[in-house]
């Protein structure tokens, strides 16, 4: 061989080396995803509570119907 030759495989050797390197790392392991954890009604009363105060009651269940409407859209969107 001469030394183009050998410099051929080396840099070839070289290659694979660090090609193995790379891909031996991917052990296909899947990504935990963690579940959706809603919102209880006491935390939904407690969060209502500490920002405003309502003394209607069906301003209040009004204001109560849209957060669970947004719980649920957040629930659908990180669903997938």
């Amino acid at each position: 061989m001469n030394s183009e030759e050998d410099e051929f495989r080396r840099i070839e050797a070289e290659a694979l080396r660090l090609w193995a390197a790379q891909t031996d790392n991917d052990d296909d392991t899947q990504v935990y995803a963690k579940p959706w954890v809603g919102l209880t009604d006491e935390e939904f009363d407690a969060a209502i509570n500490s920002n405003i105060t309502i003394t209607d009651a069906r301003l209040r269940d009004g204001v109560y119907g849209v957060a669970l409407d947004i719980a649920a859209l957040l629930k659908e969107r990180n669903h997938d």
